[in-house]
This record gives structure tokens, sequence and C-alpha cells, in this order.
């Protein structure tokens, strides 16, 4: 995934995602989790996959180690909300 790919992504669909502390939680609805899960390289879930909650439409996810593996600074894609 690039950083222009998941730019896109979050503002093309109007994704919410708020800072938490030092990281950010994207909240797709669960039709935009799918493209999401697109965007991510197969490595990614080599491991363990990546841990997510399910809320009630949605899903929340951390995405600094999504962040951290694909390269992308958070600051590029996510700016700090006491930024904007």
């Amino acid at each position: 995934m690039k950083k222009f790919e998941l730019y896109k992504f979050i503002h093309e669909n109007n994704v919410e995602y708020h800072w938490h502390e030092n990281d950010v939680i994207l909240m797709p609805n669960f039709d935009e989790a799918k493209e999401f899960n697109e965007l991510l390289p197969a490595s990614i879930f080599d491991d363990s996959g990546i841990e997510c909650i399910m809320k009630d439409g949605y899903l929340c996810i951390y995405m600094e180690s999504i962040c951290s593996y694909c390269d992308i600074e958070m600051f590029d894609v996510f700016p700090n909300e006491s930024n904007r």
C-alpha cells in the first residue's frame, strides 16, 4: 500500500478516523473494509494478521503498525485533529 492509495481511500470514501494518543483509529464501514483489505500487502497477514475491533456497522483499526509496515508517515495521511 502506498501513501497516496491510503489517502485517496480515506478521503474519497470519507472514512472517519481519530487520533488516540500516538496512534490513529480508522473506522471503515463493512463495505469500505473490503476495499481497505484489498489495499494491504498480502504479507501483512503472514504472522498474526491485523487486530481490529468490530462495532455496529464498522471496524476500528489501529493504523500505527500498518503505516509503519507500509513505510507511511501517519501525519502525511491523517492530519492531527488539533492541526486541522
